[in-house]
Parts: structure tokens; sequence; C-alpha cells
């Protein structure tokens, strides 16, 4: 291992219009800066998007994993700073560390692993052999990883306890320069659909606003199983995989409608938030005995 540091990636500032109802961030926004670091990450090891296209190589994302630390508010300034963790022939894992410039703080880590479906150029391994960094104690799976989530079909979907939290059709602003659904929009689509979600375990997402109650995620990993192109319908269907007293590990499946393939499947870590005093709060005796009963059977 060589002793390389990270290196900027990406740079922008907090837009009100990014934000959601707990009034910070929302979380399909740190996809959009992992994937944009990783264009920049691979151009910075002679592999860019030209290059890419010279080669006549097309790279697939298998997993982003990310934890979001710190929030992010209106006007505050992004930095992300990037390396690789690991190379092989086919496979490549990225880093990026997302930071607020202000204070030096880390707000999140972007873990993200794609395959190419050509060998790395020779230039391009041997670079990232020497920029590579060991991936940070804080950016490592912590609540997520360990569930096997099955390859269902959205007929199956239903008999697991998993509920439709959204419908949708995937547009062509939503797609890369491929034609394929952006990581950005897949991450969104399951935001959109946590009140249902919300609601669906019994917590009244209005009456919770009203009380100054919201809900936060801290951790998200998501499995791109299958592309989707401009013009297909989405499905999204959730449920409760396991709960404590402070947390909710969530499972998000998006399917394509019309096949009913599994195009991605993600875990995700979700906790009621106070947005008074910004603290987690503790679910009452009641809310963990009603949420044993909207466990999902896997």
């Amino acid at each position: 291992m060589s002793s390389a540091e990270l290196v900027p990636t990406f740079a922008t500032a907090v837009n009100t219009w990014q934000c959601d109802e707990n009034d910070h961030l929302n979380v399909q926004h740190y996809t959009e800066f992992g994937h944009e670091a990783s264009a920049h990450l691979l151009h910075q090891l002679s592999f860019g998007p030209r290059a890419q296209r010279v080669a006549g190589t097309t790279l697939h994302i298998v997993d982003d994993h990310i934890r979001y630390l710190r929030e992010f508010r209106v006007i505050d300034s992004v930095e992300v700073r990037s390396a690789p963790v690991e190379i092989s022939e086919y496979g490549l894992t990225l880093y990026h560390e997302v930071r607020n410039p202000a204070d030096g703080t880390v707000a999140s880590t972007i873990r993200r692993r794609v395959v190419s479906d050509e060998p790395w150029p020779a230039a391009m391994r041997e670079r990232a052999e020497k920029a590579r960094v060991a991936l940070p104690a804080n950016a490592r799976p912590r609540s997520v990883g360990e569930l096997a989530l099955p390859e269902l079909s959205l007929a199956q979907a239903a008999r697991t306890g998993l509920i439709d939290v959204g419908r949708t059709v995937v547009k062509p602003g939503e797609c890369d320069e491929h034609g394929e659904f952006l990581p950005r929009h897949q991450f969104g689509r399951y935001s959109d659909g946590a009140p249902w979600l919300w609601n669906h375990l019994g917590f009244d997402r209005t009456a919770m606003q009203e009380r100054g109650e919201g809900s936060v995620v801290v951790e998200m990993l998501n499995h791109y199983r299958r592309p989707l192109h401009a013009g297909d319908l989405v499905v999204v269907m959730s449920g409760l995989a396991d709960f404590s007293d402070k947390v909710l590990k969530f499972t998000h499946f998006l399917f394509e409608a019309e096949s009913g393939m599994l195009a991605a499947c993600a875990e995700a870590v979700g906790m009621k938030f106070d947005q008074k005093i910004r603290k987690i709060m503790t679910f009452t005796a009641e809310d963990q005995a009603r949420l044993a009963k909207r466990k999902l059977r896997f």
C-alpha cells in the first residue's frame, strides 16, 4: 500500500431545492456527488469518459455504500476528495470523502464498486495501484451488508410484506450519457417513497411534521442489478427488515413494471429525528410492538 492521499474530485454548494423537510441535504444528492467524483477520479487515473470511449470500454456500477455522518444545510460548500481502494483485472473500488470545507468535517463517506467489461488498461491499473488508500473505519459498512436481499420479481414482492411506495416513469433527463437511469434518481425514488413506508408502519408523517419530528437516513447500501432506460415504468416496493429502540432497517426493491424484473435493491438505516434539537428519538414500547407486526418475511 502506498502513502497516497485523497485528491479533489468534486466541488459545489447546497441549493434550497436539494433540501428536504428536515432542512438538510436530501440523501439522493450525496449519490450524485459520488457519481460525478468517480468520473473525475477515473480521469486522474488516465481513464476518463473520453478514454473509455476510445477504448470501447463500458463500466457498470456494482453497488454504492454511503454513510451520512453530518448534515449539510443551504449554502454550505461541498468538497469531495477521492482515491482508489482496490483494483483487480476487471474490478475497482473507489472511496469518496464528502467534506464541508468551511470547518473540514467529513459529512459523508461513499464506497463505490465498479466493474469493466474489458481488463483495465495497464497504465491505468499502474496509476491506481500507486494511488490506493485504505478504506477508513468510518467508511466501512456498520449496519448494512449482512442481509441477503433475495432476487425477487415484482409478482413475488407482496408475499414478503413489501408494500408499494412509488410508481413512476424514467424520464430522459434522469439518464446518463449512455441512456441509463442515474444512481441519484434511484436513491431519490427510495426517498420519495419514505412517507408511504413510515405511514404503513403506523407513524403519521403529517402529525410528525406538525410536532417537529422528521426522519433521517444514516446509512445506505444500494445494489445495481439491471439498468433502466428512459420510458421504463418503475415500481418501488419497500418494507421493514428489522428494528431496535432507535433504529429502523428498511429494504427497498426497484422493479421495471412491464417485465417485473428487479433493477436494484437497497438497505437503509433510518431513525426518527427531533427537528428542533437535531437529535435522534427513541421508539416507545407501543411503537415497537406495532413494528414487530410489520417485519418482512423473506
